[in-house]
């Protein structure tokens, strides 16, 4: 709450400003965690060392053999993939492993406990891009950048496709964030995304007025059809350039 009070009712501020400060975040998050995990383990090292020397014979507390069983089973119903849309929705009937599916994604991931284990520590994970339905549209974005003075600059986003295999290390995040950066689910993105466009062609002699974005996709076909060579597109947003904001980004990062 204390984060959130100096940005008032600016929630593009707050949102960039989480964006830049997530990382860091997660990267503390990681490393506490990690080391209290590893001085958990090396106590219960000890402690185990301890017994045997002592001749007792080695047995975990009941609460941690609760704990690995709880913790088991979170894991497992969150990594259970959700049921396909149309039986999601009652459109099909659901067959065999369907009703499994189902159950669990109705009752058992809505349980809140689990819920708020799962995310506040971190061990929430998914395996969608696998199974039951793996993703099936290759898309990737591009922009038309806007002058003052009118005119124009292409600017492509980092597309993995197009880079040597190092780079791709490094700049998957950026594929990952366009996921949802172009999401009709996601319009908040939209004009940050566009935003930091504009900062990245930045003329302070003749700054940008607009950002169009372009989205361009197609569908990957299954092995037995043939895959279709073109992409579609559509301009799905254009932004007009906010002049205060890109001065604080200059100031931010000059």
């Amino acid at each position: 709450m204390l984060l959130i009070l100096p940005y008032g009712n600016n929630f593009e501020d707050l949102f960039l400003h989480a964006g830049l400060a997530i990382p860091v975040v997660v990267g503390i998050t990681t490393a506490v965690r990690t080391i209290g995990v590893t001085l958990m383990l090396l106590h219960l090292w000890a402690k185990d060392k301890a017994r045997r020397q002592a001749g007792e014979k080695p047995n975990a507390p009941w609460y941690i053999k609760a704990f690995v069983v709880f913790h088991l089973f979170c894991i497992t119903v969150w990594a259970t993939p959700a049921p396909q849309e149309a039986v999601r929705t009652g459109k099909a009937k659901p067959l065999g492993s369907d009703y499994l599916l189902v159950w669990n994604d109705r009752y058992l991931k809505t349980i809140q406990p689990l819920r708020t284990y799962l995310f506040v520590s971190g061990f929430w994970q998914y395996w969608d891009m696998f199974a039951p339905n793996p993703a099936q549209i290759d898309f990737w974005v591009d922009s038309e950048v806007i002058y003052r003075d009118g005119t124009k600059k292409y600017y492509l986003y980092p597309r993995m496709f197009l880079l040597p295999l190092p780079n791709k290390y490094a700049q998957e995040r950026y594929r990952k964030y366009f996921e949802r950066a172009n999401d009709e689910g996601y319009t908040y993105l939209w004009p940050l995304f566009a935003r930091r466009i504009a900062y990245l062609n930045d003329n302070p002699k003749n700054p940008p007025v607009s950002v169009r974005l372009t989205r361009h996709w197609y569908q990957v076909m299954p092995p037995d059809k043939p895959q279709w060579k073109d992409y579609n597109k559509f301009m799905y947003y254009e932004y007009a350039v906010d002049q205060k904001e890109l001065q604080k980004m200059r100031n931010m990062w000059p």
